[in-house]
């Protein structure tokens, strides 16, 4: 008799793992095209030696984190909501470990951030494309050029310096877990930003909408606004760059 139920014990034992492994292995599927637009979305410019699919199973990585150490069983949104973290936060990794862009590359960026920050403090928010290059010591060309090739490196830095760990235009209304003094500091933050935006002109502030709200990759907000995918990576970079000159320069930092 107690054979038969140490019997009947593993044979439930191992339907209960079989279904769990089912769960998974649907769960996963079914996240592969989550996983392949987050990396449409966030690798702008693919690192040397890297494809669309070698992102893909680094995302994948991410999704197996998540739910390595996320109860299996809990509400389905807020499961989205940390495995899409977990999965963003791989690729990133990612892309800091293997973008490396130049001294050259990153001086020239520099001036170029450092000649709207003059134009900013001129009263000038949106200065030309010319009128950039022109004080960056660039042709304009040899800018969006630029601007194209660093465009991983420089979202990456400026969400660190913005955003944090979660992208901050992507959490802007997000109030859950947050003490009173981080809600104060983030409030203020919002409306520094909530301004910065409101001064952005219509091209900019529609690429970064459909891209941050709207979930748009690169190629369908070129198909919306009629621009190529590296027109759409420059203005997105650019918008970003005036931002945070705009925020450091009401912080005074």
């Amino acid at each position: 008799m107690h054979s038969q139920r140490i019997k009947n014990s593993i044979l439930k034992a191992d339907k209960l793992s079989f279904n769990i492994f089912m769960d998974m292995e649907s769960l996963i599927k079914s996240y592969y095209p989550i996983v392949k637009r987050i990396v449409l979305k966030t690798v702008i410019k693919m690192p040397d030696g890297l494809d669309v699919d070698d992102f893909v199973q680094i995302g994948m990585m991410g999704l197996l984190k998540a739910l390595d150490k996320c109860d299996y069983d809990r509400n389905t949104n807020e499961f989205k909501a940390y495995a899409v973290q977990k999965i963003r936060g791989a690729i990133l990794d990612k892309i800091r470990s293997s973008d490396r862009i130049s001294r050259y590359s990153r001086d020239r960026l520099k001036k170029i951030s450092k000649a709207y920050e003059e134009f900013m403090n001129e009263g000038i928010f949106d200065p030309t494309d010319e009128m950039v290059a022109q004080r960056a010591g660039l042709s304009v060309k040899k800018m969006n050029k630029l601007l194209q090739e660093v465009s991983n490196s420089t979202i990456l830095s400026i969400d660190k310096y913005i955003y944090g760990d979660k992208p901050f235009i992507e959490s802007i209304k997000d109030e859950k877990c947050k003490s009173p003094l981080n809600m104060v500091e983030e409030s203020e933050l919002k409306n520094i930003l909530k301004e910065g935006l409101a001064k952005l002109n219509t091209t900019e502030l529609t690429v970064l909408s459909l891209y941050y709200y709207e979930d748009f990759t690169m190629k369908e907000i070129a198909d919306v606004i009629d621009k190529t995918e590296s027109r759409v990576s420059q203005i997105r970079t650019k918008s970003l760059i005036k931002l945070r000159g705009y925020v450091q320069r009401r912080l005074n930092i």
